[in-house]
């Protein structure tokens, strides 16, 4: 094959996959470093081609970086966060301590806009939850037997996820009181009470749509939920 056959098929294949060659880390040096200051204005300069290859690829690799840095503060903030929001709960040294955190301090420990706790009571008339209500404040709900279950689930027959994690257009009215209308996501733990106790559920709730989604990981959230059952059964089961 003649050189000018050799040349028209090489320029066939370059025309035919041009990502190829410029992806391609030998050839472009080869063809950078026989370029010269002589080169005719009507050819494309190769070296400033890759130049600019390179330029957006430094760009998109420090825009990656970067997310991976910022989402990495944020993971450690939230652990932080949620590590010192289980040692404020351990603190109170008595049940009415406990219940002046829940009412007062709960939900900023958490950096959330709203935080409840939910009990069943299915010996309790309703009747009787008023007063309840005002002996244990805003932030703990006493529910019917079953009530926390439909919640979690919405309704369906199947079994309720440890954590569960959604949007939400506006909270439950008789848990979140008048913020309710406000709330955009919810993160909801249910808990364990022991053996022949109703279950209870821990409910954040945000302004936030953004704040709890379905993709989310619950780690931390399994394991504050976890902590919260045994200060729950230390104090309502305990003493």
């Amino acid at each position: 094959m003649s050189n000018i056959d050799q040349i028209s098929d090489i320029r066939k294949r370059i025309l035919q996959d041009p990502e190829a060659l410029l992806n391609d880390r030998e050839v472009m040096r080869a063809l950078i470093s026989a370029s010269s200051s002589n080169t005719p204005t009507n050819v494309i300069d190769l070296k400033s081609v890759v130049l600019k290859r390179l330029e957006g690829r430094v760009e998109e690799i420090e825009g990656q970086n970067s997310n991976i840095i910022s989402a990495a503060y944020k993971n450690i903030s939230t652990t932080f966060r949620v590590h010192s929001a289980i040692l404020e709960a351990l603190e109170p040294k008595t049940f009415s301590e406990f219940l002046n955190f829940l009412k007062t301090d709960w939900a900023n420990t958490l950096n959330i806009d709203t935080a409840r706790l939910c009990l069943e009571a299915p010996s309790i008339s309703q009747n009787d939850i008023p007063q309840l209500q005002m002996e244990f404040g805003p932030s703990v709900v006493f529910l019917q037997e079953g009530e926390i279950d439909h919640y979690i689930t919405l309704g369906q027959d199947n079994d309720p996820r440890p954590v569960t994690l959604r949007q939400i257009r506006k909270g439950a009215s008789n848990i979140y009181n008048d913020i309710a209308p406000e709330l955009r996501s919810e993160a909801l733990m249910k808990l364990d009470l022991g053996e022949g106790n109703s279950p209870g559920l821990l409910l954040l709730g945000s302004t936030n749509p953004d704040q709890f989604l379905p993709n989310m990981g619950t780690d931390l959230l399994v394991f504050y939920g976890s902590i919260f059952e045994k200060i729950m059964q230390r104090w309502l089961f305990n003493g």
